[in-house]
């Protein structure tokens, strides 16, 4: 769960609290919170509970997660189905390599293997 920067913002002017005065209760730069508000840089997530303190808020109006996580629609993601969608660009650029190396093939001057060559490329 990371704050949004706009949101961020947002509760801090309506708690009537300077950029400078969140910077002194969280110990940090007021160009940090300048940043985080601008998006420039987000909040690490350690920070999510005394950013909620200093502005009096909870965690979940500052991230946008609804308290009840619950009534939250979570799609199931197949990693296989990930997977298996990587291996096949893996092997089609590998495929493409072999292709154009076999094109290529007698046109070398040195006799590094395709394996290798392919590695580094």
């Amino acid at each position: 769960m990371q704050i949004k920067g706009e949101v961020l913002r947002t509760v801090r002017k309506e708690q009537n609290m300077s950029q400078e005065e969140l910077a002194l209760e969280l110990k940090v730069t007021v160009s940090t919170i300048s940043n985080w508000e601008r998006k420039e840089y987000i909040p690490d997530e350690r920070y999510n509970k005394p950013i909620a303190r200093a502005l009096d808020v909870n965690v979940h109006k500052l991230t946008g997660v609804p308290t009840d996580v619950s009534t939250v629609d979570v799609k199931r993601i197949d990693t296989y189905e990930e997977e298996n969608i990587l291996l096949k660009r893996l092997m089609e650029s590998f495929e493409q390599f072999v292709q154009d190396k076999e094109k290529n093939m007698g046109n070398d001057k040195h006799e590094e293997s395709w394996e290798e060559d392919w590695r580094n490329n």
